[in-house]
């Protein structure tokens, strides 16, 4: 069964992202309690769209699952368009390098590759993971909005 992740960047989190941070510690916690609860509900496939934050979070999770516990999970990144390396974070090449597979959904960017991308995801997918900030604007709440028109399942990390 196949999981995608909607989430928020970093400054759509309410607490700062980075080692040290107690509240940061206790949503990687949660998101790793998640992940480990999705496995054992026989999720094996988990797409990530790779975007700094919380999607990032998401794929190096599902890695450690895969790869610490050597779990048989398929981790898939989905790009919105061909995303040049020296323009992302290390955090999020890393993250990038260790999936499994990857999709580029569109050919070049424009206005609605993101949520063109989001929306390959959770018509991928038979549940949706959603790490929201309880804001009604933007991309995260755009994907739960269109996961719900489509009567996906969706499960919530609330920050």
């Amino acid at each position: 069964m196949i999981c995608c992740v909607t989430g928020h960047r970093p400054e759509g989190f309410p607490f700062l992202r980075g080692e040290g941070s107690f509240l940061y510690e206790e949503y990687k916690k949660q998101l790793s309690q998640e992940i480990a609860m999705l496995i054992d509900a026989g999720y094996d496939y988990f797409v990530s769209g790779m975007a700094e934050g919380a999607d990032t979070d998401f794929a190096s999770a599902v890695v450690d699952f895969r790869d610490d516990l050597k779990m048989d999970i398929i981790l898939e990144g989905a790009l919105p368009y061909p995303i040049h390396p020296c323009k992302m974070s290390q955090e999020r090449r890393d993250a990038l390098e260790k999936c499994d597979r990857k999709k580029t959904v569109s050919a070049h960017y424009f206005r609605g590759c993101m949520q063109k991308r989001n929306c390959y995801m959770v018509d991928k997918s038979e549940l949706v993971l959603a790490i929201w900030n309880g804001k009604e604007q933007g991309g995260t709440w755009n994907t739960i909005r269109y996961a719900r028109a489509k009567g996906k399942p969706i499960r919530y990390i609330v920050l």
